[in-house]
């Protein structure tokens, strides 16, 4: 046996977890399964099993879904789950993504002032 396969388990693709991902995501950017499908040219019945876990997609299709709703790939593959931190902090950069300097700014400032009354 040699060091690397000593040193690495073997990673399991979890269908049901990049699935969650995606459904997660396309619902914070606020797409349906239909524009996301026609955005990354699949139907929308493959989107709708990928996101319920009941098939795996190609890695050209999981890279045209990361990049329309801008999922960073490694998300998909980190060896831990992924946090409610982090969670919410892609979801925040997803909803700020492509705004202007002014309105990302704006954002923060309610977010800022909404803390202030939620503490």
């Amino acid at each position: 046996m040699n060091t690397l396969s000593q040193a690495h388990k073997p990673y399991v693709v979890d269908n049901n977890r990049i699935g969650g991902i995606i459904r997660d995501a396309r619902r914070i950017k606020g797409m349906t399964q239909e524009q996301l499908a026609e955005a990354v040219d699949i139907t929308p019945a493959f989107i709708g099993h990928i996101e319920r876990g009941g098939r795996s997609l190609s890695l050209t299709s999981l890279v045209g879904i990361a990049n329309v709703l801008d999922i960073p790939m490694s998300y998909f593959f980190a060896d831990e789950d992924i946090t409610p931190d982090q969670k919410t902090m892609t979801a925040f950069a997803q909803l700020i993504e492509g705004r202007s300097d002014e309105t990302k700014q704006a954002a923060l400032e309610i977010i800022r002032t909404a803390l202030n009354y939620l503490d």
